[in-house]
């Protein structure tokens, strides 16, 4: 008997209605289905991938997700699959390939070629699926969305930045891996485990604002409006 102890897994009980939002999805793929497999009637199919819940800003989450449900249980029956990363300021023909999915292997492109989180899975699941002829059961997606996804790259309690300045170049660096909107929501995260970090800022702008200020109801104004933006807890 198979071990699938490493595949989640979850029967779907209930239908659940998805529509594609091909303008403001994140990841596109394309399916080139294998000619004479049973019940394919067309060439070629292609979807949209675009988060909801937890997963919406972390694109990283997001594409792992989507592997497990709809992509990968559609390998069986194709013989590539490729998924894009969607741009809006450029044509469609050019948004870059992070992904091929090949009947017996897979390659990883750009910042995806790096990411563990992905790649190890993948090895996994080709090992089995390789082996056995079989895809892994499949994840029920709606349990999916709201699952929370560990990724030890973006554990907060495993850094400790030595001003503020590491720690926005740390969240730039990984703006192209996980987005813009997961790295600043992170960065404000982050002043739970560090706050000296923004107690040090607050100052400095605090400072400014009394300087600037040209009466003191006009300084008080500007020191309750830094501390809204700033508070030492979020």
């Amino acid at each position: 008997m198979e071990n699938y102890a490493s595949y989640p897994y979850s029967r779907n009980t209930t239908k659940e209605t998805f529509e594609s939002d091909p303008l403001n999805s994140t990841f596109r793929w394309v399916m080139e289905l294998t000619p004479g497999y049973p019940g394919n009637k067309v060439p070629e199919m292609t979807g949209y991938s675009k988060g909801k819940g937890p997963e919406n800003p972390n694109k990283l989450t997001l594409l792992y997700k989507k592997l497990i449900n709809p992509v990968l249980p559609y390998l069986i029956k194709c013989d590539l699959i490729t998924v894009y990363e969607q741009n809006a300021a450029l044509p469609k023909d050019l948004h870059p390939v992070i992904l091929e999915l090949f009947p017996h292997t897979f390659k990883a492109y750009g910042w995806l070629y790096d990411t563990p989180v992905i790649t190890d899975y993948l090895e996994m699941y080709y090992k089995h699926y390789v082996r056995t002829g079989k895809v892994p059961p499949i994840e029920d997606r709606r349990k999916n969305v709201r699952q929370e996804f560990y990724n030890p790259e973006l554990d907060h309690s495993k850094y400790n930045f030595r001003n503020l300045q590491e720690l926005k170049d740390f969240c730039h660096a990984r703006i192209e891996k996980f987005s813009r909107k997961c790295m600043e929501t992170w960065y404000y995260k982050h002043s739970a485990f560090q706050p000296e970090l923004f107690n040090n800022d607050i100052s400095a702008d605090l400072q400014h604002a009394v300087h600037t200020a040209t009466t003191a109801e006009g300084a008080n104004a500007a020191m309750q409006e830094l501390l809204k933006k700033y508070p030492t807890k979020r």
